[in-house]
This record gives structure tokens, C-alpha cells and sequence, in this order.
């Protein structure tokens, strides 16, 4: 596996191997993202549970899912983020 330089904490890591199920952005986040700050989003109570509950988002509308996608990349200080992420979680 090859290692990365995580945008977020700034540490180096394997590569995340699981499938994301994130299309186009996917590829980004692996080359960017460790897994740490990945499960840091994506487990029960993380990060995204709290964008979507606090922004009160409808995945089932595109709106929604563009709301997420843009905090995510925020969260996560990816290049061309034009979003703020506020962690309402503290």
C-alpha cells in the first residue's frame, strides 16, 4: 500500500483501501485523507452526522448532497474548498 500525507491532521498514513462509494471525489479523498480522519467522518455521532443534522439536509435532494459535499471537502481542508466547516460537536 502507499503511504499519504493526510490534508486534515497533517500525519502520514497508509492510503484508505475500502471502497468510499464517493464517484468522481473518491480519489481525492484517498490521496488525501488518512483513515483515522476518514472514520473521524464517517462513524456513528462523527462529523457528518452532525452536517447533516445541523444544516437539517435532504439526501434526497441535490441541494443536500451538494451541501455535504462541500463540507466535507472543508472538513477535511481539501484544495478548492469555498466553504467554512464549523464543528458543532464541542
Amino acid at each position: 500500500m502507499s503511504e499519504i500525507q493526510c490534508a486534515k491532521c497533517g500525519k502520514t498514513a497508509e492510503m484508505i483501501a475500502e471502497n468510499l462509494f464517493l464517484g468522481k471525489l473518491e480519489k481525492e479523498v484517498k490521496k488525501n485523507v488518512c483513515p483515522a480522519c476518514w472514520n473521524e467522518w464517517t462513524r456513528p455521532g462523527g462529523a457528518k452526522t452532525m452536517v447533516i443534522n445541523e444544516y437539517q439536509l435532504n439526501l434526497g435532494d441535490e441541494g443536500g448532497r451538494e451541501t455535504l459535499k462541500k463540507q466535507m471537502r472543508a472538513f477535511f481542508m481539501l484544495p478548492d474548498t469555498d466553504v467554512e466547516f464549523k464543528d458543532y460537536r464541542h
